[in-house]
Parts: structure tokens; C-alpha cells; sequence
């Protein structure tokens, strides 16, 4: 009864189900992966948002920039307004602008880029205030072109502009060292007088919903299954109503050729008087 389903067609069918269900079942796992990655992501960032400011400079010395990555740091020395640059391109709260980016000279230690916030279209730069400060803000890794963003280039034109804040195309443009972090600016002593607008913290509240995507494809591989059940059984039943059609048509062939059913057609008893 079973023996159709290692017919080719069936087989090549068998494999479509595995392969499928399978498959679907790798991106469940894949997106539910996700989703604990993101988790993990986000109680990392709110637990550092959360934790004291520490000094930036022990910390450059002892450990990776992604281990500081979104830690509140502080650090002193001053600024090097004639190195200034923008990030151009930049949306914050529907407005479009930029981004001042200047270098901040630590005290002992590298330069680092500090992201001063972000200044609308047509207005005026302030400048950075002058002396010996401290600066505090949250340490941010170097950002990387994503696929379909446009490159900067290191050709002359333009020099004071970048499209986002590739520490390793900063360095080359002020031709020296700079730290392999930098900082999203929140607050000065003594304090700027006239400091753009800071950069907002990363919104953590939404993100792709991976736990849905997961479902829908452990819901899917399921289905694929159920398909392959039924489809089973329907040709189970198709087969056995076959079968027994052609065991009627052949037991009803078999009454009609016996003689005494034959003479039985032909002359019907008489009903008595």
C-alpha cells in the first residue's frame, strides 16, 4: 500500500518537505538568536548608561574600545578648533544639519574626537571653548559604511567634511594618532556657552521583532509537515477507493457471467395465482 511513496516523484517530493522544513526551522533558530543577542545588547548599554562616569585615559590603556563602547567617561584637556570637522547629512528631530566633530587633545594621553552635537543647516558653528577642561560624554567605536552609503574620499576636496565618523579616514585627513574611540558629547567644566545640540542616546525601545519572525517560521515548518500528512493520506485514500471500485466492477463481472444468474435474467418466476 506504502510502495507509491518511493516512486520518483514522491521521493523528489519527500526531499522538497525535509529540505523545507529544515530551512525553515534554521531561520526560526537564527531569528530567536537574534533576539537574545539584542537583549543582551541592550541590558549592556542601559547598564552602562546607568554606571558612574569613569576616567577615559586608564581605560584606553587596559582594555578593547568595545569593552567602553556606550560607558559614561570623563576626560581633561583641550580643544583643537583648527582641525575641526562635520559630519554632514545629519537629521536630528526633523531638521536636517550636522554634526560638529573637533579633537580634544587629553591631557597624557592621545587625541580623541568629540562629537559636539549636532547644528542645523545655515547656522553658525560655535566654537569650542578654550583652555584646560573636562568633558564628559559616552564612548562611542568608529562607525563603518553600510552597504549603499556613499564612501569618503581622501582626494582634497572637501577636507573639513565626512559622512560619518570613520576614526581611521579622520586620522588620515589630520594626518596623525587618534584614539580608536570616540566621544558623544553631554556636558563640560567649565561650560560651553553656546554648545550645539547633543546628540540624543540610541533609542533601545524598538528593533526588529525577532520573537514574531521566529514563530511565523516555526509556524511555517509546522505547516509544511501538515502538508506532507495530508497529502500522504490523500493519496491513501484515492488509492484505496481505487482499489475498491475495481474489486466491485470485478465481483460484479463475476455475478453476471455465471449461467444460472444468465437464465435468471432471461426468464423472471412467474408470480403464483
Amino acid at each position: 500500500m506504502y510502495r507509491f511513496l518511493l516512486r520518483p516523484k514522491w521521493i523528489a517530493f519527500h526531499v522538497v518537505v525535509v529540505v523545507s522544513a529544515i530551512g525553515m526551522l534554521w531561520l526560526a533558530t537564527w531569528q530567536w538568536n537574534r533576539h537574545i543577542e539584542r537583549d543582551a545588547f541592550v541590558s549592556k548599554v542601559e547598564e552602562r548608561e546607568r554606571a558612574e562616569p569613569v576616567e577615559l585615559l586608564p581605560r584606553l590603556k587596559s582594555v578593547t574600545p568595545a569593552d567602553i563602547e556606550y560607558a559614561r567617561v570623563t576626560a581633561v584637556g583641550q580643544y583643537l578648533p583648527t582641525h575641526q570637522l562635520k559630519e554632514i547629512l545629519q537629521v536630528q528631530e526633523g531638521t536636517n544639519g550636522l554634526n560638529v566633530l573637533t579633537p580634544f587633545q587629553i591631557e597624557g594621553g592621545p587625541i580623541i574626537i568629540v562629537n559636539r552635537g549636532f547644528i542645523a543647516d545655515g547656522q553658525p558653528v560655535p566654537a569650542p571653548p578654550s583652555g584646560t577642561l573636562t568633558i564628559g560624554g559616552t564612548a562611542r567605536t568608529t562607525q563603518v559604511r553600510e552597504t549603499g552609503q556613499l564612501t569618503d574620499s581622501n582626494d582634497g576636496s572637501n577636507p573639513s567634511e565626512v559622512r560619518r565618523i570613520d576614526l581611521d579616514l579622520i586620522g588620515t585627513r589630520l594626518n596623525t594618532t587618534i584614539a580608536p574611540v570616540y566621544l558623544d558629547f553631554i556636558a563640560s567644566k567649565p561650560p560651553s556657552q553656546r554648545p550645539p545640540a547633543p546628540t540624543p542616546a540610541p533609542d533601545l525601545s524598538g528593533g526588529p521583532p525577532h520573537v514574531s519572525y521566529a514563530i511565523q517560521w516555526t509556524i511555517f515548518s509546522i505547516c509544511v509537515v501538515v502538508g506532507w500528512v495530508f497529502a500522504v493520506r490523500r493519496s491513501l485514500r484515492n488509492r484505496r477507493r481505487a482499489i475498491d471500485k475495481a474489486a466491485h466492477a470485478h465481483t460484479g463481472a463475476s455475478v453476471a457471467a455465471e449461467p444460472g444468474a444468465a437464465v435468471s435474467a432471461e426468464r423472471p418466476t412467474q408470480p403464483s395465482a
